[in-house]
């Protein structure tokens, strides 16, 4: 090895050959080995060493890529460097390396300048280990910025995602609007609904109630909000920080609130700050954000009204009016205790809410049971739920009397009804989000777009999100518990917040929901005075369910659409124990419908027997009994016949 090394430096021995050793150690660690194809370099490190022919290789092949001397290197580096100073007391971070590895650095502190020793060096101590103290070079050392304590908050919502903001956000008009029939006439398409007689009688009434008609919200003498807390330390924020732009325009809706006497100067111990919502295509508006006090808020219970039974009262009816109360949170007063507590914090000054916050934790059982006090005994031809007012009839005279019965009350309680936004005697109507009269119902165009607008999910509160907006329609989507169950599988797992693995299966059922959303499906609105028809069906993955009646020339009409994935025990059973499993599940989920004193007809092509049989196995036995206080009628139909709802249940599950 010596002698090959003394050849490689071609050198003679007694010209100091030995000083020639690393050179030659340096080019043969380069020389790629015949056998394994690689360098003693690329061995060891990975790579290949930079020699001197390396550099000589790279400058012939590109030499434009020279790259900087040294001295413009050294310029570069003077201007790029920053000077660090620090003084005693400043508070800074220190560079150290980690305790879980070694290896690894991180930045460390708060620390505090005890003592500067030199430009460069630095007593540092920590809070909570005296005695502690460390000399620090500047070049381990930065600046610790405190965080702020006020905080720039501003909420942005897009358009198309929200229908109405007026009551979530309420802005008092500088003048409240006076009651004018022909905008109602206009914004009711009246002209086109009723004759010239209806049209004059609608505005009689009309004109008989039209101090109720306002802007300007009412103050009812009905109810007062209280707030009963948990536990009794009081809550106390600090103003968020906002732009001077935002200041602006909180002030101005402060001095219409106060104006309008909503709120009033005052002092508490217990104070909320005020964020800025800010809604494209509207004006921003203030709400308080109560969220540390409505975690103390003692829970209020009053039964909030079931929509899809509301929804279906209405669509029965020929002609519908819907009355919206003006801010209706704001028509009810607060207590002194509750005035007190939810007071608000600004920039410029502290605030005592006088009316009821939308974002008050009780506030929407506050005002359904007011709106239940003010119309009970007339909940037969006028629903509320919260601040929108229903009344529906089958004749004109009987609108016309039930008009006047509701809006006396609404006149006695002391509210008021924004006239903008009510519709009077329509025969087809916008109402919680669906569009209902004549007898059917279809989703609301606006709501369904928000839902084909829907950007695929990439993680799983976006699945969430969108299963929300979709399963708001899913009755009048079949088989919808099949199309969303490849999306329901991805939010399986601990991680609510986690991404999830978007195959094609998710993308086929995305796209096919929002199809079905699009074609407008129609159900039509259940009458109890005739015979429903229960139509079932069984397979290896699920139950598909149709509810339908009978129109006057006998032709079926969907009322809504079910169906279910089975579970891994439920599968497991036999043909007919699943035929029976569907109609059992079906009857129990639609009591309301087919409760005992309604009949009604459970087509199946397999459950002919199923009042007969006596006892098969005790499974059988238990849900043939459940099914006793129902007035029903097993009618078998064939299989030829029973395709609509075979293909709710015969279509794939996913796994």
């Amino acid at each position: 090895m010596l002698e090959i090394v003394k050849i490689s430096t071609f050198l003679p021995p007694l010209l100091q050959w030995e000083r020639q050793v690393p050179a030659a150690l340096f080019a043969l660690r380069t020389i790629r080995h015949e056998s394994s194809g690689f360098t003693p370099s690329e061995l060891v490190y990975s790579r290949n060493l930079r020699t001197p022919v390396t550099l000589i290789y790279e400058q012939w092949m590109n030499p434009e890529d020279e790259g900087n001397n040294v001295v413009e290197y050294v310029f570069q580096l003077i201007n790029r460097a920053i000077k660090r100073e620090f003084s005693e007391g400043d508070l800074v971070l220190v560079i150290s390396t980690s305790k879980p590895n070694k290896l690894a650095v991180e930045w460390k502190g708060p620390g505090k300048i005890e003592k500067k020793l030199s430009e460069t060096n630095n007593v540092v101590s920590f809070e909570g280990k005296k005695d502690h103290n460390q000399v620090y070079h500047v070049n381990m050392l930065k600046p610790y910025h405190k965080r702020a304590e006020w905080v720039n908050l501003m909420i942005t919502e897009d358009k198309s995602d929200i229908e109405d903001m007026d009551e979530n956000f309420p802005a008092i008009d500088s003048e409240p609007t006076l009651f004018d029939f022909d905008e109602v006439k206009e914004s009711s398409s009246l002209n086109d609904k009723l004759n010239e007689q209806q049209i004059q009688e609608l505005h009689d009434l009309l004109l008989k109630f039209s101090k109720i008609f306002s802007n300007k919200p009412g103050k009812t003498h009905l109810v007062m909000h209280d707030i009963q807390l948990i536990e009794n330390t009081p809550i106390q924020c600090k103003p968020y920080r906002i732009s001077p732009r935002q200041t602006e325009i909180l002030k101005t809706e402060i001095d219409k609130m106060l104006k309008h006497k909503i709120i009033e100067l005052g002092d508490s111990d217990c104070t909320s700050p005020v964020i800025l919502v800010e809604v494209a295509g509207k004006d921003p508006k203030p709400c308080i954000d109560y969220r540390k006090l409505n975690k103390i808020t003692k829970t209020q219970f009053f039964p909030l009204p079931n929509i899809e039974q509301r929804v279906e009262t209405v669509a029965a009816a020929k002609y519908i009016s819907v009355l919206d109360l003006t801010k209706g949170y704001w028509q009810i007063p607060l207590t002194p205790n509750a005035q007190r507590i939810a007071t608000f914090v600004t920039s410029f000054g502290t605030f005592r809410p006088l009316r009821m916050s939308f974002c008050l934790k009780n506030a929407p059982f506050t005002f359904s049971k007011m709106m239940a006090d003010i119309l009970h005994g007339r909940d037969h031809f006028a629903v509320p739920y919260l601040d929108d007012v229903a009344i529906y009839s089958n004749s004109w005279e009987e609108h016309l009397s039930h008009l006047n019965a509701v809006m006396s009350k609404i006149k006695d309680a002391g509210l008021t009804i924004k006239p903008i936004k009510c519709k009077f005697a329509q025969d087809r109507v916008k109402y919680l989000g669906h569009i209902v009269g004549r007898g059917i119902r279809t989703p609301n165009e606006v709501k369904v777009t928000t839902v084909l607008d829907f950007p695929v999910p990439t993680i799983k509160s976006q699945v969430r999100a969108f299963l929300g907006l979709a399963g708001y329609y899913n009755h009048y989507i079949p088989m919808f518990s099949s199309l969303v169950a490849p999306l329901t599988e991805t939010l399986k797992g601990k991680l609510r917040r986690g991404k999830i693995n978007w195959t094609e299966e998710c993308s086929r059922a995305f796209k096919e929901l929002k199809e079905k959303l699009s074609q407008q499906p129609i159900l039509y609105a259940p009458d109890f005075n005739k015979e429903f028809i229960l139509q079932t069906d069984a397979s290896n993955f699920g139950m598909g369910v149709i509810l339908a009646q009978r129109d006057d020339n006998d032709k079926e009409h969907p009322v809504l659409y079910l169906s279910k994935k089975f579970s891994e025990t439920e599968k497991k059973y036999s043909t007919t124990e699943r035929e029976c499993a569907a109609i059992i599940f079906t009857v129990k989920k639609l009591q309301c419908y087919l409760d005992g004193h309604t009949k009604f007809l459970i087509m199946t092509d397999l459950l002919v027997w199923l009042k007969n049989n006596v006892s098969v196995n005790p499974r059988l036995m238990r849900w043939a009994l459940a099914l006793q206080p129902y007035n029903y009628t097993v009618v078998h139909r064939s299989g030829k016949n029973h395709k609509n709802v075979d293909a709710l249940s015969r279509t794939p599950w996913p796994d």
